[in-house]
């Protein structure tokens, strides 16, 4: 169903504003007395109930609207009479007051209790908007539930930002204000050159974070600046740290591989694999849970140990809730540490190019089928943290159709091959012998238009090829010291000559690393190539 326009007439002009510049956030630690803390706590806990109480109402408005009359009329307006359906669904919406606007006016009334003594009226208002575009997503179709905010664990309400910089939240002389309470900066945090370097940008609005670290609650203000982040130089050199390239790079991101092709350089490897390593310790954390609960609610599980509906288990021992506050604190580390290995991966792709190529995957197909996988890797999070530093160097990251491109089954001589999934080899008659992965990520260099250019793509064939098998040799070469097995995802690395006549490593180029002067210049002018 197509999203009401009302929601555009309650953003203010300074929401309209941040929203057409580019932002970086800056993220300060706070210093809190106790007493300070424990007016933020409760504060947190009256944001957490308001939260609740809109989402549930805004949930209630959109079970009418999806019984009244009017929207069933609006969806038996065909698809292509595209505003007359549109039109219908927003004056559905205005009949049972689902929209924002509405929705903040029964804000008020729950201001009028307790709740309005410790949560003013612009945090109020941002937290109508979270709780409207949750409710929003499942009447879009793009969600299947909400989750309300709950006291403690995984799901508690982490953070509260403000509209503006002006009012509410607000940062003043190296401190943070909210009604009355001032959270300076931690001790010599000013001396960070990125914190320094934040600070000294316009700040649009502020966010004040909330996290449980080793026990301990810290606080933090998330800082939304104007302008781009800073990029570190190496000491050493005086050359920035992490260069960008000029080169044209084709990605191809699988549940648990990742290749990456550009002219001088060729990668495969397993992705996130670090992460998946750090999980193990969670998985059997979380059995050793699993165990404790049991012995400590008997009562809620039968002879054959599985659970009885209706009793869920309500008894915990000390021991439990040691392993589940463990277990919270290694979840935080797991996702710290993801952010960490998807930003590494992410820079390195940006030494060789800031213009990538990829398809444009479901990563909801990807959780059904993958589910376990891609909880603990995250393609779609490093993608986005890709498509954000490309943006930033002045590159992109574009995104194509795989219908009409379908690259895991096309060869270069124009035929296709339909592939199963645990077919990690392409080859075709015409001689072409590839790993299935960085032949695709070959492919993707050469799409335009979501549409492949065969003939582009078989022209430098001959001298990316050699490129490529040493990429895969040495991606299953490169393994861990433990002696496990290369992932059947690699494929097998053929022992006889390639297409190119090339047979032993030895014969193969190495891939170089560029030098860092060069790549600098060379990502200034692929970034004057994207702008124009």
């Amino acid at each position: 169903m197509p999203s009401s326009h009302s929601t555009l007439k309650t953003k203010s002009r300074s929401e309209r504003r941040r929203a057409t510049t580019p932002s970086f956030v800056c993220e300060v630690p706070l210093r809190v007395n106790p007493t300070q803390e424990d007016i933020l706590q409760t504060r947190f806990e009256a944001a957490r109930q308001l939260y609740n109480a809109l989402l549930g109402e805004a949930i209630r408005r959109l079970h009418l609207l999806q019984q009244s009359r009017a929207y069933r009329e609006a969806h038996q307006i065909p698809r292509g009479q595209g505003h007359k359906r549109a039109a219908a669904f927003a004056a559905a919406r205005q009949v049972i007051g689902f929209t924002e606007y509405a929705l903040s006016q029964y804000a008020t009334t729950i201001h009028a209790s307790w709740i309005g003594d410790h949560v003013d009226a612009v945090i109020g208002q941002t937290l109508t908007r979270r709780a409207f575009d949750a409710a929003n997503k499942i009447a879009l179709g793009r969600a299947k539930k909400v989750r309300f905010k709950g006291k403690r664990g995984l799901h508690q309400i982490g953070s509260l930002e403000g509209k503006s910089n002006a009012a509410g939240l607000r940062w003043r002389n190296g401190a943070l204000h909210w009604g009355g309470l001032v959270l300076p900066m931690g001790q010599h945090a000013d001396r960070d050159p990125v914190i320094a370097y934040g600070l000294a940008q316009r700040i649009k609005y502020g966010r004040l974070v909330r996290r449980t670290i080793k026990g301990r609650v810290r606080w933090f203000a998330q800082l939304v600046c104007e302008g781009v982040p800073m990029q570190k130089l190496d000491p050493k050199t005086g050359q920035f740290k992490h260069p960008f390239g000029g080169e044209t790079l084709g990605l191809d991101i699988g549940p648990s591989t990742i290749a990456v092709v550009g002219e001088t350089h060729a990668d495969l490897q397993q992705f996130a694999e670090e992460v998946v390593r750090d999980h193990q310790t969670i998985r059997r954390l979380q059995r050793h849970l699993d165990r404790q609960r049991r012995a400590n609610n008997p009562a809620c599980y039968d002879d054959q140990g599985r659970a009885i509906k209706g009793q869920p288990p309500t008894h915990t021992s000390r021991r439990q809730q040691k392993t589940e506050a463990r277990i919270r604190d290694l979840h935080r580390k797991e996702a710290a540490h993801r952010k960490t290995v998807h930003g590494r991966l992410a820079n390195q792709f940006m030494a060789l190019g800031i213009v990538i190529k990829t398809e444009k995957l479901s990563y909801k197909v990807f959780q059904k089928r993958f589910g376990r996988s891609i909880s603990v890797r995250a393609p779609k999070l490093f993608l986005s943290i890709l498509t954000r530093k490309a943006e930033s160097a002045g590159g992109q990251v574009v995104e194509f159709n795989t219908r009409t491109t379908a690259l895991s089954q096309i060869c270069l001589c124009g035929q296709k091959h339909k592939k199963r999934l645990s077919d990690r080899i392409h080859a075709c008659d015409c001689g072409v012998t590839m790993q299935r992965d960085l032949f695709s990520a070959y492919l993707a260099r050469f799409v335009e238009d979501d549409a492949l250019q065969v003939a582009k793509a078989a022209e430098p064939w001959p001298g990316a090829e050699p490129l490529l098998r040493t990429a895969w040799q040495q991606a299953i070469q490169n393994q861990p010291e433990s002696g496990r097995q290369p992932p059947s995802s690699f494929g097998r690395y053929p022992s006889g000559p390639s297409q190119s006549g090339s047979s032993e490593k030895e014969n193969l180029p190495e891939p170089k690393a560029a030098d860092a002067v060069t790549s600098a210049q060379a990502g200034v002018r692929a970034a004057e190539r994207v702008k124009v």
